[in-house]
């Protein structure tokens, strides 16, 4: 039997863990370690949340003061820490059934060739029997997933996302492997940042892209960029229909409206100028996509949040030619200088 571990990548979020970590370590299949990677304000109280933890199970519990305020960052200085085969990468706000790993692993387990990279655990819409999530989900989070769900499909068939096709390229470039080891998991084209799970060694290949997180922290698109250089070097994503985890979105602090615009368009374009051949489906309907998500954000310009997101937008979106004609090496260093640049020069425009 294969072994895993755990990492848990989080920042201010200890009401959450006091949730999420007792479920880890309750695991029908136990996992061989737990790394929380931890980067909060009062760090101390977290490390004696998890310190109590660990004295009440076999699970060892290993914590660390993540290096850098970066979620990519705490991913994979977890992820140094780990000598287990699989590794699991659950937010601080998955709540995981009892047998969410054991159903992971099963999957691995079967895949003898190592076909899989990636294994996804499944969205469900409410958290596991027993467990009181702390804040109840407002009515607009709780329908969310219904509204998505219809909006998606219409952009699937519309003005499909880049990273679906690349994805889904992969997938059919790769598959026949799988087919001919008698392999019949649902494969999917990218993996959400909550449900992500990977054969140790192949993620080590990649590594996570902190360069994602090196203005603001959080990482708009770092999950499904990890995915899709999984598909790029050449495993599958596959997913556990029967693992199933329950995403405990509640209201919280809102990203700065400038940074969330201007972040979620960058962030997508290094994405593609990074992973997808110039001449891939993918790549030549990015511009089309982009042009679409800047008319959605212009849609909401009715208040100050608003307004301020589509202005972010906007002014990565002009920075598309410069950053899709970079040479792949130089593209860490011009996102850095691109997004200090119009950050600075949106700060001065409205201190003035």
């Amino acid at each position: 039997m294969l072994d895993y571990a755990i990492v848990v990548a989080t920042r201010n979020r200890l009401d959450m863990l006091r949730i999420s970590l007792p479920l880890f370590v309750a695991q029908t299949r136990p996992a061989a370690r737990i790394v929380v990677v931890d980067r909060s304000d009062d760090h101390e109280a977290v490390r004696a949340y998890c310190e109590a933890v660990a004295r009440d199970t076999d699970v060892p519990v290993v914590v660390r003061y993540g290096d850098h305020a970066n979620l990519p960052a705490q991913r994979n200085q977890g992820l140094d820490l780990v000598e287990e085969p699989v590794t699991m990468y659950p937010d601080d706000d998955s709540l995981w059934f009892p047998d969410t790993a054991e159903h992971l692993m099963g999957v691995y387990e079967q895949d003898r060739n190592a076909r899989y990279g990636a294994v996804s655990a499944t969205p469900v819409a409410s958290a596991p029997p027993g467990v009181d999530v702390p804040v109840a989900p407002t009515r607009r989070l709780t329908n969310v997933p219904a509204v998505m769900a219809v909006r998606n499909r219409v952009e699937r068939l519309l003005v499909p996302a880049p990273f679906v096709l690349y994805g889904a390229e992969r997938t059919r470039a790769l598959r026949s492997g799988a087919v001919a080891d008698g392999l019949d998991h649902p494969l999917v084209p990218t993996i959400g940042g909550y449900r992500m799970t990977f054969r140790t060694d192949v993620l080590r290949a990649v590594r996570f892209d902190a360069t994602l997180g090196s203005r603001v922290g959080y990482a708009t698109h770092e999950d499904i960029d990890i995915g899709l250089r999984v598909l790029a070097a050449g495993s599958l994503v596959a997913a556990a229909p029967r693992s199933f985890v329950f995403h405990c979105v509640a209201p919280g602090a809102r990203a700065a409206g400038f940074d969330y615009g201007f972040f979620h368009v960058l962030n997508y374009v290094y994405i593609c100028a990074k992973v997808m051949p110039d001449r891939s489906l993918a790549r030549r309907r990015l511009r089309r996509y982009l042009r679409y998500k800047l008319f959605l954000y212009a849609l909401k310009r009715r208040d100050e949040y608003g307004r301020q997101v589509y202005a972010g937008a906007k002014a990565a979106h002009a920075r598309l030619d410069e950053v899709l004609a970079a040479d792949p090496a130089e593209l860490p260093e011009l996102y850095g200088r691109v997004a200090d640049a119009e950050r600075a020069a949106y700060s001065s425009l409205t201190d003035s």
